[in-house]
């Protein structure tokens, strides 16, 4: 029998080695401590420092929830999906009563969106039982809110936001910002499920912008309509398709809106560099945007002149553009038409700036609406 136990005591030991939390070093050597300190890092971008601020969490306290939380977002920022699942169902498990830990939960299947099909199935169900806990915790109507608007429900997201922003607590000031994106998702009318998906983008590149023309401007629609004619020599994209062939560039080969592309440069809305490139990553600023605008305007309504209509102005229309602008013509035409805005106040109108999906879909709706289109 004796033999028996001294052959099971090293197990034992670990075991009771493993159950006891590390002692703290200072007084604030605390688990809360250093969760707030790995949220920081969260917020930094410093996913490594995260994590070891998360780990010292639970080493002081094991029964600590949310540091099980802490480290499942970090390794789902890290693309770590298995860890973060484990860690999401610690946390869960750990917190099952308390709304904090469930929200938290749930954010880490909000962060793995993009690689895992039943993310949203998985943080509903989180964020439920968190509001069944307390149907006014901040955290879980902020999260659930993003949840819905990055599952394309944004009337649903709008609710959530709203309910949030009315609470004036910490997520008030994140929530109004997700609320008017939104709202201004919702204005924008995304018809298609490419075009939602780049509703949601900071910021659209060329690629980007050939798929909105295509899916969301229905351009093919609006020139297969348009009845050539003789003396112009226009032929619609169907016409010319038929006694021309598209060169794909260089660095649009395999690309996955390498379609799109094809289909903006055979409508001589978008052009290859001299170089035989396209550029599909790069990003779009207003002034390039203004620029495929008039490119779209002049090919839609025949009319070259549009390109240089407002070239010789005396003075700028702009207080931050020069009339020698390269872009100059693109942006009067633009705003001339209520199709983009300078800003009311300043008279700006902020060429460099980015363009966001929500602000490119409503720009063609206006366009839609100047062209007077309807499908």
């Amino acid at each position: 029998m004796l033999k028996k136990y001294l052959k099971n005591t090293p197990i034992l030991i670990l075991l009771f080695l493993a159950a006891c939390a590390t002692k703290p070093e200072s007084d604030v050597d605390t688990p809360e401590y250093h969760y707030k300190a790995g949220m920081r890092a969260i917020e930094n971008g410093d996913f490594q420092q995260a994590i070891k601020s998360f780990q010292r969490s639970v080493d002081l306290d094991k029964k600590f929830a949310v540091g099980y939380g802490g480290l499942g977002l970090a390794h789902a920022h890290l693309g770590n999906n298995k860890e973060a699942k484990n860690y999401a169902s610690r946390c869960a498990s750990r917190g099952k009563k308390d709304p904090e830990a469930l929200a938290l939960s749930a954010q880490v299947w909000i962060v793995m969106r993009d690689s895992e099909k039943r993310w949203f199935k998985r943080a509903e169900d989180y964020l439920e039982t968190a509001l069944k806990r307390d149907d006014n915790h901040e955290g879980a109507n902020y999260w659930f809110g993003v949840a819905h608007l990055y599952n394309y429900e944004f009337d649903e997201a709008e609710d959530y936001f709203s309910k949030v922003v009315n609470m004036r607590g910490d997520y008030a000031g994140k929530a109004d910002s997700k609320w008017k994106l939104a709202q201004k998702i919702v204005r924008a009318m995304p018809g298609t499920a490419v075009g939602k998906k780049v509703a949601l983008k900071e910021r659209i590149n060329r690629a980007d912008l050939a798929v909105l023309f295509a899916e969301e401007l229905k351009i093919g629609v609006l020139f297969d309509r348009m009845p050539s004619t003789q003396n112009s020599g226009f032929q619609t994209p169907s016409q010319a398709n038929q006694t021309s062939t598209i060169v794909v560039p260089n660095d649009s080969r395999n690309h996955w809106a390498e379609t799109w592309i094809k289909d903006m440069i055979r409508y001589g809305i978008m052009n290859i560099e001299p170089d035989g490139n396209f550029y599909p990553d790069d990003t779009i600023n207003r002034a390039n945007y203004a620029l495929a605008v008039q490119r779209l305007l002049v090919v839609a309504t025949r009319d070259e002149s549009l390109e240089t209509k407002y070239f010789g102005e005396a003075s700028s229309r702009f207080s931050d553009v020069p009339s020698s602008h390269f872009a100059y013509n693109a942006m009067a035409l633009c705003t001339e038409r209520g199709i983009m805005q300078a800003d009311v106040i300043t008279g700006r109108f902020n060429p460099t700036g980015d363009v966001t999906g929500a602000d490119a879909l409503l720009i063609i709706r206006t366009l839609q609406t100047s062209l007077r289109m309807t499908f």
